[in-house]
């Protein structure tokens, strides 16, 4: 393998080896140790077989270097307690995460979202980088970086595109890490503090820029802090979306009158409170309809999140989503 500028060392993690072993039975064991147990088989000619294995724990996640040598199916199902991004540095590799299958390769990588069915084919002479993120720590602090409860858990496209110039800029600093942990064997004091900042700096990045369920909520997000009486405006709308809420409510709510509250968004989020709420509302029927591959019906997730007059909501998220709420359910069954 070769080392390319942007790129991990040759051998990633070379100084936090956990195992190497020509035995597939030791193999399945030990990564599973790490991981979740899973089916490992091989395909086509075993003697190419070589499996290794580095790994650096976290605190929100781990870093992996593995590499079988030979052509493998890997299929561990879900995943249920953790996201797995894998970054091939060398070969290929056949994804399939939920309904969504694709080649990765150098310009390509993967993340296996914890509540959907994985199955593998890793193809021979396929090296990876992979970064576990353990589910429950990274969906408390996809909490903090919303400022809001999740409606539901966190679903990425799958497919990582690293044409796209934001995700090229986050390789750069996963890779970074990379570089970086080779020296933490012998690091100073005060170096897992610092581990644990670019850890959370990297999984922010990733949140904001790899698609996933959850970007519609980062849309008319307030630049830089926010007023407290804006803070508890936001959040009473949040908390109070499906009920039938006015401009008074949210203003008693913030603790301060109906006009300083309409200068305030109008100021931070060029929109009024009630605007603020309909915009609000309308991600929640979006969120619901594609949650629910295809089961949701729109006149019924319209009226729970109070539209009422069901012409004029389909107009208003037309125009805020760029299709129908009918298209986006049809959508969501695919």
């Amino acid at each position: 393998m070769h080392a390319e500028a942007g790129s991990p060392p040759a051998v990633p993690l070379s100084s936090h080896v956990l195992f190497q072993s020509d035995d597939l039975d030791c193999a399945r064991e030990r990564v599973a140790q790490k991981f979740c147990r899973h089916r490992l088989d091989i395909i086509g000619d075993k003697r190419f077989f070589r499996a290794a294995h580095h790994h650096l724990p976290g605190d929100m996640i781990s870093l992996n270097y593995i590499s079988y040598g030979a052509d493998v199916l890997i299929d561990p199902g879900e995943l249920t307690d953790f996201y797995l991004i894998q970054m091939p540095v060398a070969g290929s590799a056949t994804i399939r995460n939920g309904h969504k299958e694709f080649l990765t390769d150098r310009s390509t990588a993967s993340i296996l979202n914890a509540d959907l069915a994985t199955r593998m084919r890793w193809w021979q002479g396929c090296a990876q980088i992979l970064i576990q993120i353990r589910k429950a720590p990274f969906l408390d602090f996809a909490e903090r970086v919303l400022d809001r409860e999740l409606p539901g858990p966190v679903i990425f496209d799958p497919l990582v595109d690293f044409s796209r110039p934001q995700m090229q800029s986050w390789r750069g600093f996963a890779n970074g890490l990379f570089y970086s942990a080779e020296a933490l064997a012998n690091a100073p004091r005060g170096a897992e503090i610092h581990m644990a900042f670019n850890e959370q700096r990297l999984m922010e990045i990733f949140l904001r820029e790899q698609p996933n369920n959850m970007s519609l909520f980062m849309d008319g997000e307030a630049k830089g802090p926010s007023p407290r009486h804006l803070r508890r405006a936001d959040e009473y709308i949040r908390e109070h979306a499906a009920m039938p809420i006015s401009l008074l409510d949210i203003a008693d709510a913030a603790g301060v009158n109906a006009r300083t509250l309409q200068l305030a968004y109008k100021s931070t989020y060029g929109v009024s409170p009630m605007q603020a709420l309909q915009r609000e509302r309308l991600k929640r029927v979006r969120f619901e309809l594609l949650a629910s591959g295809g089961r949701a019906n729109v006149t019924e997730t319209a009226m729970k999140w109070g539209f009422a007059h069901l012409g004029r909501f389909a107009g208003d998220y037309r125009r805020a989503f760029g299709e129908l709420p009918r298209e986006t359910a049809r959508r969501a069954a695919d």
